[in-house]
């Protein structure tokens, strides 16, 4: 199996769901970013923050720090937050036994600081499970944050530096409970991370 296991898939299948069940407790052991949904008291969604990957195992412990707000004019993006802490969190994640990035491949990758941090982790040794917008997620990011043809030609470019990586395997999700990508994960896992 290859080092680097990236899943796709349209918003809403399981991905990250699928990820974080398969490793158990063993994501308290990975470097790297993950996205949250931020919701208010009453369920609504108030924004997405980014936490370190560790955090998937215990949120309450980690504070994040908000990358998109949702108020009455609608949604705002803070590119600093990636431009800065996600640079940080990908930087340490070197020192990881492994590496979970949930999720890339929205905005993010026009920041060239941030991109340039995903370039310089895939070229480390340490295995990698992440999680990248499909095609679906990133024409709607481009929708709703007025972003140009130069995003989406961005976008097509990391999918295909990735798609031609010897060292990384991507697996696209297509429904909730597939058993391929449950496979594909559990595989991942035992062979580099060696949960059983």
């Amino acid at each position: 199996m290859k080092k680097h296991l990236i899943i796709t898939g349209p918003s809403g299948c399981g991905k990250t769901t699928l990820i974080r069940e398969v490793l158990g407790s063993s994501i308290a052991y990975a470097g790297g970013i993950i996205t949250e949904r931020a919701l208010d008291e009453k369920g609504e969604l108030e924004g997405f923050d980014l936490y370190p990957a560790a955090a998937a195992a215990d949120k309450d412990s980690y504070t994040g720090q908000r990358f998109i707000s949702r108020s009455a004019l609608g949604l705002t993006k803070d590119t600093e937050v990636f431009r800065n802490y996600g640079v940080q969190l990908l930087t340490e994640a070197q020192y990881y036994p492994f590496i979970l990035i949930d999720e890339f491949g929205g905005f993010d990758v026009l920041i060239p600081q941030f991109r340039n941090a995903i370039a310089d982790v895939f070229s480390l040794d340490t295995p990698i499970i992440a999680v990248l917008k499909n095609s679906s997620n990133v024409k709607e990011v481009k929708k709703k944050f007025h972003l140009g043809p130069r995003f989406t030609q961005t976008v097509d470019i990391v999918r295909t530096v990735l798609a031609n990586d010897p060292d990384t395997q991507i697996v696209e999700m297509k429904k909730a409970g597939d058993l391929k990508v449950r496979a594909a994960i559990e595989q991942w896992a035992k062979e580099y991370i060696n949960v059983r």
